[in-house]
């Protein structure tokens, strides 16, 4: 068994993190709040952090345009103060139209663009059929412009359901590994690390 108090540390509260699964109990409830407050102390220390690295320094050393986003960060707070709470929609709707530009210029070339150029393939072999077999059925499953398909259109779309049953058994298979992934570390520190039951 290991001496280390980081070690003791940070299995006890895996074990009493694990205790939830049994039944929630008030030692989950305090490792919950210390994992919340952890977590709050470290995101107003990166943001200290930033604040004072990208404004208040370069503002000290003479750089007046960063005075902007520190006068449209202080109007935020307006939102506070009844009477002038208006003036917090400025740098709201600057900041909410700048993240909308960036969003769609940003994701319509890798979300739409690369994936249409993406499937558009030779067929000269089988994972290129696959790829636009399965792009073009899903693409017919979701044409609900008939009121009623058959033949051709009624077939494509039934093997699209297939196809995304199929992706979503994937993504959600993918999903269980990457849990898996974050827990084997755990079972490994406590059985190993702490207990010394693993080699």
């Amino acid at each position: 068994m290991s001496r280390d108090p980081g070690i003791w540390t940070a299995a006890l509260l895996t074990l009493v993190a694990w205790s939830y699964l049994l039944k929630q109990n008030i030692l989950f409830q305090a490792v919950e709040h210390l994992f919340v407050g952890i977590s709050a102390a470290h995101a107003m220390t990166v943001a200290f952090t930033n604040l004072r690295d990208t404004c208040l320094r370069p503002a000290l050393s003479g750089e007046w345009t960063v005075i902007v986003p520190i006068l449209g960060g202080l109007l935020l707070y307006t939102r506070f103060v009844p009477k002038i709470s208006h003036l917090s929609r400025i740098p709201l709707a600057f900041t909410m139209g700048t993240a909308a530009g960036v969003v769609m210029t940003g994701s319509l070339g890798p979300s739409f663009i690369q994936q249409v150029s993406g499937t558009m393939v030779p067929l000269n072999s089988p994972d290129n059929a696959i790829l636009v077999l399965g792009t073009v059925t899903t693409i017919a499953y979701f044409l609900f412009g008939r009121k009623s398909r058959s033949g051709v259109m009624d077939c494509a779309a039934k093997v699209g359901r297939y196809v995304m049953m199929a992706s979503f058994g994937a993504a959600y298979g993918n999903t269980v590994m990457m849990r898996m992934s974050l827990l084997i570390p755990r079972i490994r520190l406590v059985f190993g690390d702490w207990l010394g039951l693993l080699p």
